[in-house]
């Protein structure tokens, strides 16, 4: 295998047009078993991988799928370009308490004043943006189409698969958690690869933070990184419901005892 497949877990991938692309590769679990390299990759925008060495490293990987996690919104200014042997989905991966897409386009920004102001509503006082998307990511396990057509593309065996948002970090890095806790890695592990985001983005997050006090670094380090807090809410939420995370995956996803296994096996080595 090449050097890039058996890199240290959860390294970033170089690219010259982006940050944040990784794969799961490698990280210790179920039954001293580790992740298979080369299968599951994580990114944000392809459009942003034009010059032709990011474009060899991306056909590098001999993709079959890539589920896009954004909105149509957010596709449209930035649409995936195609990849030779890849079959493109866009399911987008966070929803209005409605059921219809939550845009973080700019044409969406309207829309979106609109969901939280009818969040306060009901709350009964004013939101910080911090704590309305703190129970947003809560909700995400749950009845989220684009995570069932990311576990049925896995469990159909659609690998390599390369799964992706806006910036690789928030519907991608829950996605990421979801699928190595199914994969039987540990919390803490998952949790640590949702936080190398703010590894990878550290030069785009400082340049956003400078210059604030404290607090309001916490209320905004989620804009261009993630919080530990939010990432850890959207999957400790899941033994609020469930008993543990297999029964969660079997309930929610129908992958029971035996199917969990056979995605294992796959995936595991």
């Amino acid at each position: 295998m090449s050097q890039l497949q058996r890199s240290a877990p959860g390294a970033e991938i170089a690219l010259e047009g982006a940050v944040n692309f990784r794969e799961l590769g490698g990280y210790p679990a179920a039954d001293g078993r580790t992740v298979k390299y080369g299968l599951l990759y994580r990114g944000g925008n392809l459009d942003a991988l034009q010059n032709p060495a990011d474009q060899q490293t991306l056909q590098s990987w001999h993709l079959r799928s890539i589920l896009d996690l954004r909105s149509a919104g957010e596709y449209a200014q930035h649409p995936d370009p195609a990849v030779p042997g890849a079959e493109y989905r866009r399911v987008c991966a966070m929803r209005m308490a409605d059921g219809t897409e939550m845009d973080f386009s700019s044409t969406g920004i309207e829309r979106l004043a609109e969901e939280k102001a009818a969040f306060e509503k009901v709350a009964g006082h004013p939101v910080h943006d911090y704590d309305w998307f703190s129970v947003l990511y809560r909700q995400m396990p749950f009845g989220n189409p684009a995570y069932h057509e990311l576990f049925t593309l896995m469990e159909q065996r659609q690998a390599p698969l390369l799964f992706h948002c806006t910036c690789g970090k928030d519907r991608t890095g829950i996605a990421a958690m979801l699928i190595l806790l199914a994969l039987g890695v540990s919390r803490e592990t998952a949790l640590a690869d949702y936080m190398l985001t703010n590894t990878y983005r550290r030069a785009i997050i400082e340049k956003h933070l400078q210059g604030k006090s404290p607090e309001e670094r916490r209320l905004l380090l989620s804009v261009e990184g993630v919080d530990e807090a939010m990432g850890a809410g959207a999957i400790d939420e899941i033994l609020q419901r469930f008993d543990s995370y297999e029964t969660y995956f079997a309930q929610e996803f129908g992958l029971d005892a035996q199917r969990l296994e056979a995605l294992r096996n796959f995936y595991l080595e």
